[in-house]
């Protein structure tokens, strides 16, 4: 996606996944977000871990560090930060991340993921906060990236899946929401709200683009899910999946033709 802006529209690029500024927030531009079919996103996720990519995986599987905590932002948060890595147990997630072509792995790791007791072995503040509980990580994430504030996120007064689509209801700072799975005509139709005028060759350069971070994943998402892990997402990331609209890999592929997939 930021391939393509970059080409019709002036900017920088900011901090990966960073909140947006209050002076962004505060203008009357734009704000546009891409959000994903959760089942796909884990699996994409944990097998981009397999290839031994991403942040995820370096924190969860990587051998312990001593060096990089944080010391020189703060000497006791960098000496709690070391202890915390030397405490967290590693085997399980190596184990989990050995294939990338087995389901019975992915399921293995899925539900790690998903156990509110291991939340603060994939992130500090997920484990901090009341929807570790309740929400998969990428609820979580999506929620403190996309929220206009996050201080309800760790206060306690969300507690379940309807006070989480309320609080989205109320505090989400999106305009325009793009599906990874539409990339190109989600862009499109943003440069159209925004009055950007593109022509055939820059619609044809964008449908071609590459993905970023591929993984070693099987294409097919109905490959990773028995029917328990395709309703520990269900369940777990209901706000995402209730809010756009996104159906389990088992009754996608009911509703699709064997000619059309």
């Amino acid at each position: 996606m930021l391939k393509a802006l970059k080409m019709v529209c002036p900017g920088r690029q900011g901090e990966m996944h960073g909140r947006l500024p209050k002076s962004v927030l505060q203008s009357d531009r734009i704000v546009a977000a891409s959000v994903r079919d959760p089942w796909d996103w884990y699996v994409s996720t944990w097998a981009y871990g397999c290839d031994g990519e991403g942040i995820l995986f370096d924190r969860l599987a990587k051998p312990r560090k001593i060096l990089g905590h944080g010391y020189r932002r703060s000497l006791r948060g960098g000496i709690a930060n070391f202890l915390r890595d030397m405490a967290r147990p590693r085997r399980p997630w190596r184990e989990a991340y050995a294939d990338s072509s087995s389901p019975e792995l992915f399921g293995r790791w899925l539900r790690l993921m998903m156990d509110p007791d291991r939340a603060g072995e994939v992130r500090e503040d997920y484990g901090r906060s009341s929807l570790s509980q309740f929400a998969g990580l990428y609820s979580y994430l999506y929620c403190r990236l996309l929220h206009r504030t996050i201080d309800h996120l760790y206060d306690g007064t969300i507690q379940d899946i309807e006070t989480l689509m309320k609080a989205d209801e109320r505090l989400n700072v999106v305009d325009h929401m793009m599906k990874t799975e539409e990339l190109t005509e989600g862009i499109l139709e943003l440069l159209g709200r925004a009055k950007v005028e593109t022509d055939e060759t820059f619609r044809r350069r964008i449908a071609e683009m590459d993905r970023t971070n591929p993984s070693s994943r099987k294409r097919d998402t109905t490959y990773y899910y028995d029917r328990s892990a395709e309703q520990l997402i269900m369940e777990r990331d209901a706000l995402i999946i209730r809010k756009y609209g996104y159906r389990p890999p088992s009754l996608s592929s009911e509703l699709t033709g064997p000619e059309e997939r």
